[in-house]
C-alpha cells in the first residue's frame, strides 16, 4: 500500500487517511492477506514451518501501517523463525510485536523465548518478569519464570565458560550441543520435501500419472487431472470398488476411501509377497532373499469417464471436471456433410452473412457520425474528457507519491542506525531513546532523500496543473514541505545544498537555514489551507455527479426490469458521501503536526519567548477539531521536548476532556474523525 498512496500517518501522529479511489483495493489487500494468514497457520499445524513463514511474511506486506492484526502476524513470524532455528531473526519480529503491542502476551513471551535460544537468560527473565506485573494471573508464565531463576541462579554461580552449560542442567534442558544436534536434526526433516500421493489415471486407452500434495484438496486433484489431460472435455473421476464395481468420487471423502481401498490392495499385495519369499526360502534356502515391495503412500488408480450431458452418464456438481473455456469439440463427418446438402437444398449462401455485416457496420458509423456532432453529445464529451483528465491528474499524484515511498525508506535506513546506536546490553533497541532519527542519516542519505522529494514536489506540481482543483496532490504536497522542513532541521549539509542550488530549483527563497525550515513549514500551512478552502466546491460537485449516476443506475435497472420504481427511486436518493467531513479532520491532523514540530524546534533552540508556547496551543486546537481522542493528545503532551507542555496548555485556558455531548452528534463527530489520528504519537520531540 505504501506503493501506492502516501501513508496516512503524518509524523508526529499516525492517522487512517484513505482516499475513496483507493478503498476497494484496500479491502483487496486485506482480503488476500486474511487468505495468507490462514494458509499459514494450516502449514505451521502441519510442521511445515518454512512454507509458514512465507505466507505469514507475505501477509505482512499487505497489511497497512498500523492495523490491529499487524502485531500478530509479527508474532506468527517469530514463532515459525523459533521452530526454524533462527533466534535473531525472531528477537527481530517480537521486538516489532512489543513495539505494535507493548500490552501483549504472546509478544513478551516470544521476546523471552527468542533470548533463552540465544543464551541471554537475564534479558529472557526480564521479559518474563515484566509479563507477570502486566498478567499476574497467568500461570504459564510464572512456570516459565520459575525456571529462568533457576538457570540464571546456575549461571551465576558457574564458573566462566560453565555457565551455559549449568544453565542448561539446572533448567532442565539439553546440553548446548546436544540441543545443537537437535536441532539441526530438526531442520534436516523439515528441508525434506513434503509426501505425495500419486495417482494413475486411466481415461479410454490413455494412462498417465500424476503427482498431488498428500495434504491437498480435491480441487487440487481436479486441477492436476485437467492439466494432464487437456481437451478432454467435461469428465468424471470414479475408482474401482473391491467388488469390481466403478464408484464415482464426488468429494475428497470418496477420494479417502479410494486411497484406503488402494492401500488395503497394497498390504494383501505384500503380504502375498512376503508369504512366497518364505515359501520360496524353506525350498531353496542357498537363494538369496527376494527384493520386498516397501509400503508407502500407495499409487490410486481412477477411470475417467466423458461425460455425456442428457445420457446415461450425467452426474452434477464436485463429482465433474468441467471443460475448460475455449475448448474445441470435435464434429463426425457426417454432421458436416448433413449441412452441406441442407445449405444446397435450400439454396442458402454461406458468405452471404459477411456483407450483411459489413453493410451493418457502415450504417452504425453513419449512425454515430451524425450522433456525434449533435448538441446533446456535448456534455458527455465534456463528461468524458474530465474523466481523462482526473486520471492523468491521479497518475502524476501517484508518481510523486513512489518518490514520497522512496524518501520515506531513507528515513527508515536513519531510524535503523539509530536504534543500532542506542543498542543496550540484552541486545535490543530503545526506541524511545531515538532524538531524532533523520540526524543519524549520513550526508550522502540526506542528499538522495532531499532529491526523491524534490521529485515528488515536482509532480504533486505538474497534478495540480492538469487539474486545479485535485485537494488530493494539494495535501500530499503539504505533507512533502513538512518532511522536508524536518530534514533541513536535522540535516546541515542538505540545508546547505539544497540553499547553493538557484532559487528556482531548490523550492523555497530563504537564503538560511533556519529562515528554510520556516518557510517550508508555512508552506506546509499554505498547503493544508488551500485544500481546505477546495473542498466544499468538489464535494458538491461529486456529490451532484454521484446523484446522476445513480439516477441513471436506478433507471437502468427499472428498464431491465431488475427493480421496481419505487426501490430504484429510493435507491438513488440515498445521501451521498460527505467528503468535507471525512477529509477535513485528516488536514486538520496534518496541520496540527506541523505547529507540533515548530514548537518543539523553538524548544531545543531554547527560545526564551511565548512563541512556542502559541505554536503548541494551535497545535493541540487543531488535533481536538480533528476529533483525536483525549489520550492520545496528552501522550503527545508527554512527548513534547518541553516538560511543562501540559501545564502551558492548561494555563491557557485550553481543556483537553471531552465535553460531554448528545450521542447524535458524538456519533457525527466520531464518524468525521474516523480517518483521522486515532492516537496522537508525537515522535518528533
Amino acid at each position: 500500500l505504501a506503493h501506492i498512496c502516501p501513508p496516512s500517518n503524518p509524523d508526529p501522529i499516525p492517522g487512517r487517511r484513505t482516499f475513496p479511489c483507493l478503498r476497494a483495493r484496500v479491502q483487496e489487500f486485506l482480503k488476500r492477506g486474511k487468505e495468507l494468514r490462514a494458509q499459514g497457520a494450516r502449514h505451521h499445524a502441519n510442521g511445515e514451518f518454512a512454507a509458514a513463514l512465507r505466507c505469514f511474511e507475505q501477509c505482512g506486506t499487505l497489511l497497512p501501517a498500523g492495523h490491529p492484526d499487524a502485531a500478530s502476524v509479527a508474532c506468527d513470524r517469530a514463532t515459525c523463525h523459533l521452530r526454524l532455528g533462527a533466534p535473531d531473526k525472531a528477537l527481530k519480529d517480537a521486538n516489532m510485536a512489543m513495539r505494535l503491542a507493548p500490552t501483549s502476551a504472546r509478544a513478551a513471551q516470544l521476546r523471552a523465548r527468542a533470548h533463552e535460544s540465544k543464551g541471554h537468560l537475564h534479558q529472557a527473565l526480564d521479559d518474563v518478569v515484566a509479563l507477570r506485573k502486566a498478567h499476574p494471573e497467568m500461570e504459564e508464565a510464572r512456570v516459565y519464570e520459575e525456571r529462568l531463576r533457576k538457570g540464571v541462579e546456575a549461571m551465576n554461580g558457574a564458573k566462566a565458560g560453565k555457565k551455559h552449560e549449568a544453565a542448561a542442567r539446572a533448567m532442565g534442558m539439553p546440553l548446548p550441543g546436544a540441543k545443537g544436534k537437535a536441532v539441526a536434526q530438526q531442520q534436516q526433516e523439515r528441508a525434506r520435501p513434503p509426501p505425495t500421493l500419486k495417482i494413475r489415471c486411466v481415461l479410454e486407452d490413455d494412462v498417465r500419472m500424476l503427482e498431488v500434495p498428500a495434504q491437498g484438496t480435491f480441487e487440487d486433484v481436479k486441477k492436476a487431472i485437467r492439466a494432464k489431460f487437456p481437451g478432454a472435455g467435461t469428465l468424471a473421476i470414479k475408482y474401482e470398488a473391491e467388488n469390481g464395481e466403478l464408484v464415482t468420487v464426488a468429494g475428497l471423502a470418496d477420494l479417502r476411501v479410494a486411497i484406503q481401498t488402494a492401500a488395503m490392495s497394497a498390504m494383501r499385495e505384500a503380504a502375498a509377497a512376503q508369504a512366497e519369499a518364505k515359501r520360496l526360502a524353506k525350498e531353496n534356502p542357498d537363494a538369496p532373499p527376494p527384493k520386498m515391495p516397501q509400503l508407502g503412500l500407495p499409487y490410486v488408480s481412477l477411470h475417467l469417464v466423458r461425460v455425456v450431458r442428457g445420457g446415461a452418464i450425467a452426474p452434477v456438481g464436485d463429482a465433474i471436471i468441467a471443460a475448460e473455456d475455449g475448448e474445441e469439440c470435435e464434429f463426425d463427418d457426417y454432421i458436416f456433410d448433413f449441412a452441406d446438402l441442407f445449405r444446397q437444398q435450400l439454396g442458402i449462401d454461406p458468405d452471404g452473412h459477411v456483407s450483411i455485416h459489413s453493410e451493418g457496420l457502415e450504417r452504425c458509423q453513419e449512425a454515430l457520425e451524425t450522433v456525434a456532432t449533435s448538441e446533446e453529445a456535448q456534455p458527455l464529451f465534456d463528461e468524458a474528457a474530465g474523466k481523462f483528465q482526473e486520471v492523468a491528474a491521479l497518475a502524476m499524484f501517484n508518481w510523486g507519491n513512489v518518490h514520497m515511498c522512496c524518501a520515506r525508506k531513507r528515513a527508515e535506513g536513519g531510524k535503523a542506525k539509530a536504534a543500532k546506536d542506542k543498542k543496550g546490553a540484552d541486545g535490543g533497541a530503545d526506541a524511545s531513546a531515538q532524538d531524532d532519527p533523520l540526524a543519524a542519516l549520513s550526508p550522502e542519505e540526506a542528499l538522495a532523500m532531499d532529491a526523491k522529494l524534490m521529485e515528488a514536489e515536482a509532480k504533486y506540481a505538474e497534478s495540480l496543473r492538469i487539474k486545479a482543483d485535485f485537494y488530493e496532490a494539494l495535501v500530499a504536497w503539504g505533507q512533502q514541505r513538512f518532511e522536508r522542513a524536518k530534514l533541513f532541521q536535522a540535516q546541515e549539509g542538505a540545508a546547505a545544498a539544497a540553499i547553493a542550488r538557484p532559487a528556482p530549483e531548490r523550492g523555497f527563497s530563504a537564503g538560511e537555514r533556519a529562515a528554510a525550515v520556516d518557510e517550508l513549514y508555512v508552506s506546509a500551512i499554505e498547503k493544508y489551507t488551500a485544500a481546505l478552502e477546495m473542498l466544499p466546491g468538489v464535494a458538491e460537485r461529486q456529490a451532484a455527479a454521484q446523484k446522476i449516476s445513480a439516477e441513471k443506475a436506478a433507471a437502468a435497472a427499472v428498464r431491465a426490469g431488475t427493480a421496481t420504481p419505487e426501490a430504484a427511486a429510493a435507491t438513488a436518493s440515498e445521501p451521498v458521501q460527505d467528503l468535507v467531513k471525512e477529509v477535513t479532520p485528516q488536514v486538520l491532523v496534518m496541520w496540527g503536526n506541523v505547529l507540533y514540530e515548530q514548537s518543539a524546534i523553538l524548544v531545543r533552540k531554547g527560545d526564551k519567548s511565548d512563541d512556542w508556547q502559541d505554536l503548541l496551543v494551535d497545535a493541540v486546537k487543531k488535533f481536538k477539531e480533528a476529533g483525536c481522542g483525549v489520550g492520545d493528545i496528552n501522550g503527545a503532551l508527554s512527548r513534547h521536548a518541553s516538560k511543562d507542555a501540559a501545564s502551558v496548555v492548561a494555563a491557557r485556558g485550553v481543556t483537553i476532556e471531552e465535553e460531554k455531548k448528545d450521542d447524535a452528534a458524538q456519533d457525527q463527530k466520531d464518524s468525521a474523525a474516523v480517518t483521522a489520528s486515532p492516537a496522537v504519537a508525537a515522535a518528533s520531540g
